[in-house]
């Protein structure tokens, strides 16, 4: 039974503080993970990375719509012919935009919806020849900041890069934040609160998604300061679920509704067969 028992991501979600999450059921083709939810025309969408366990390519962008207190069915909203996950959307002008990482294309791009739902057009390249990931936005007051992180490729390794934008859009050289593999991967939006400003950031100490940390940003430039405020753990999570939860890596928020991202482990023998299937797909495409 062990060898069908796989790592599953899962979003889970609540609208008041203090009760526990509650699970939004996963698409029976994928596991959602790195949840951002924004508010869209009058309708709040959560967009989601789709990891196709049926594929060969794997990352998609899905979403599904939040109303009547929960959130419906799976849908995907952008597929490309590369690895998509961390979709940044927000919306400017009334216009939706989404900024999702894809190292494997070498860049880091904008989107703008044309036609919902699936109906995307590059509209800006942050980034050429580079391998960022987890690109995230911050405006404050006139002033516009990138975060994105330049992973090593090894051991979960890498550099929170800190870029400031001038007026005619281009960018400052980077600066390294940090290189704390504890923190310095970001987990999701800025978050304002009280006149202040928090970071959300992946702890991968120790695994990959072990744990969220939110840092109080202190200054911003030309000198970036911050201070650890919380640490948050699996064991810290209320999450209405049966399985042991082994990992968080996301967090975010629209108004009341804050959305995560679980980990764990669980048996599928539709997912055995899948990963079966590929394999013999991905053989056979490599035999001479």
């Amino acid at each position: 039974m062990n060898r069908l028992r796989y790592m599953h991501w899962q979003i889970a979600y609540r609208t008041t503080e203090g009760d526990p999450f509650c699970l939004i059921a996963n698409p029976r083709y994928a596991w959602a993970a790195d949840p951002f939810v924004v508010e869209y025309a009058g309708t709040i969408y959560l967009f989601a990375e789709l990891f196709l366990y049926r594929s060969e390519r794997n990352g998609v962008i899905g979403y599904c719509v939040y109303e009547n207190g929960k959130f419906g069915e799976w849908h995907v909203s952008m597929d490309e012919h590369w690895h998509l996950s961390y979709p940044n959307v927000y919306v400017k002008n009334g216009e939706l935009f989404m900024c999702p990482e894809s190292w494997q294309k070498n860049e880091v791009g904008v989107y703008r919806l044309i036609e919902f739902p699936n109906k995307w057009e590059q509209v800006d390249c942050l980034f050429r020849n580079v391998k960022y990931v987890d690109t995230t936005f911050l405006e404050q007051g006139k002033e516009q900041y990138v975060f994105t992180f330049a992973p090593y490729f090894s051991e979960d390794e890498g550099q929170l890069l800190l870029f400031k934008i001038h007026e005619d859009g281009t960018m400052t050289k980077p600066a390294v934040v940090t290189t704390d593999k504890s923190l310095a991967r970001p987990g999701g939006n800025i978050i304002r609160q009280d006149g202040k400003l928090y970071r959300v950031s992946q702890n991968c100490r120790n695994s990959y998604g072990e744990g969220l940390v939110i840092s109080e940003i202190e200054c911003l430039w030309p000198e970036y300061r911050e201070h650890v405020v919380k640490r948050i753990f699996p064991g810290d999570l209320a999450v209405e679920t049966k399985y042991k939860i082994m990992g968080v890596h996301t967090y975010n928020r629209c108004g009341r509704l804050e959305v995560i991202d679980i980990k764990y482990y669980a048996p599928s023998l539709a997912e055995y067969r899948a990963a079966q299937r590929t394999h013999r797909v991905f053989l056979n495409k490599y035999e001479e």
